[in-house]
């Protein structure tokens, strides 16, 4: 790190040391560099608690990340980022009263990082949304659209527009947003969403099959499992929409659990009506597979005998 963008305190500091250390003072120094260290740790403290408190959330461990965020955002070096990660993980939890005074306070304090200011305004955009007023969300980000390209803004702008029902702009910013990053899979779900809610469940299946079996939230295991179902696959649509109900659901979606549970017991029930169950679809997929597998397995050996009888003919002497 360079000096000057040290803070001031630590410039003081690391002067005075070096002072210290010229005059003869050594043992002054020893303290001034002890008391120093103590003093970064300190400093640092409210980052090492946030940190943690990341790491917990991102592991399911909710109380546990709400107890390091608490500690982080009361310490009185807490940075506005923590306050403002404090209040999206908050916002995530549905505590829109406790979210919103960190989101307001981290958006007032004077930042050079325009990531975060940016991140803080997708964060504002997220309240109001679910306040009620989801216009004023979609204009909040649409005004920073231009200057803040970046995955995030697609995926919250790309999920309000379906949020509120505009399916056809939907579609055309979702597509722009794919195009931008299509290993996002917040970005491709939106997409497929899209074609979802426009009746085009064959595009949204496609994007679904590239990406199914490495998603974590439930929306997209739920809208491929309706699509499975629509197209009488049981056994497909049995794994998603068994997986939307185990995966948990996060308050900024507009599915809820009782949508997936609701979803997920007509299909169980339909099954038991027509008399499947999910261990014969499995038995009768295996058996299909294996029987793919030999078809394609002979098609490749009579492929190589034809090309060894005609490598033979190429030598035969009229």
């Amino acid at each position: 790190m360079k000096l000057k963008n040290l803070p001031i305190y630590d410039l003081i500091a690391i002067a005075g040391i070096f002072i210290l250390i010229y005059a003869g003072f050594s043992t002054i120094a020893n303290i001034l560099i002890g008391a120093y260290l103590i003093f970064t740790v300190y400093r640092n403290y409210p980052t090492i608690q946030a940190t943690k408190g990341s790491r917990a959330y991102n592991a399911g461990n909710t109380d546990i990340a709400m107890t390091y965020f608490e500690k982080a955002v009361k310490h009185p070096f807490a940075k506005p980022y923590i306050k403002s990660s404090f209040g999206y993980v908050l916002l995530r939890e549905g505590r829109l009263e406790e979210a919103e005074p960190y989101l307001l306070e981290a958006a007032q304090m004077k930042t050079r990082d325009e990531r975060f200011k940016y991140n803080n305004i997708l964060n504002l955009a997220i309240l109001n949304w679910k306040k009620g007023d989801i216009d004023e969300a979609i204009d909040i980000v649409e005004n920073i659209r231009d200057d803040y390209q970046s995955s995030i803004m697609y995926e919250i702008l790309g999920y309000l527009y379906i949020a509120k029902g505009d399916y056809e702009k939907a579609l055309a910013f979702n597509k722009e947003a794919y195009d931008y990053n299509k290993d996002d899979n917040v970005i491709t779900d939106n997409l497929a969403q899209s074609y979802y809610f426009l009746g085009d469940f064959d595009k949204a299946e496609a994007l679904y099959e590239d990406t199914i079996d490495y998603i974590k939230f439930p929306e997209a295991h739920y809208y491929y499992g309706i699509i499975k179902w629509r197209k009488g696959d049981y056994l497909a649509a049995y794994q998603a929409l068994s997986t939307s109900v185990r995966l948990k659901v996060s308050f900024l979606s507009i599915v809820n659990k009782d949508m997936l549970t609701e979803k997920f017991e007509a299909l169980k029930k339909e099954m038991a009506e027509k008399g499947l169950d999910v261990e014969t679809l499995k038995a009768e997929k295996k058996r299909q597979e294996e029987e793919r597998e030999a078809q394609e397995k002979q098609r490749k050996d009579e492929e190589a005998e034809t090309f060894t009888d005609d490598r033979k003919n190429e030598y035969k002497v009229d």
